[in-house]
């Protein structure tokens, strides 16, 4: 292979890895919402019945984009903690907790790190 087909094959290949990083992270980071992670710190979701921690849907607006959602409309209380009328909230799943989102965004470089090592 001539020098320029070894540079093309090797940008090509770049570009797969980064797009597995980047789909693997973006699966991480639901995991980490979701299931919790050590790497995050993360408790993951409470489960009384199941409906919060189900609800949760990444989905990939394009190959360079992707959102973590969910419909719930308790899902922020839970987040913060608080209920609707302002007192804290307590927490009686025996699994999971509170600040699950902010705990990942705080340390999504720990799953970006890992996915790349991979």
């Amino acid at each position: 292979m001539s020098f320029t087909g070894d540079v093309r094959s090797f940008g090509l290949a770049v570009t797969a890895r980064n797009q597995r990083v980047f789909v693997n992270t973006a699966a991480a980071v639901k995991d980490s919402i979701t299931d919790g992670s050590s790497l995050t710190g993360s408790p993951g979701q409470p489960v009384q019945t199941g409906h919060l921690k189900a609800s949760w849907q990444l989905t990939f607006q394009s190959q360079q984009e992707a959102l973590i959602s969910t419909n719930t409309v308790y899902a922020l209380q839970i987040e913060d903690g608080i209920s609707w009328r302002g007192t804290p909230l307590t927490l009686r799943s025996a699994v999971g907790g509170f600040h699950s989102v902010k705990l990942t965004v705080l340390n999504f470089d720990r799953l970006v790190a890992a996915e790349a090592q991979k």
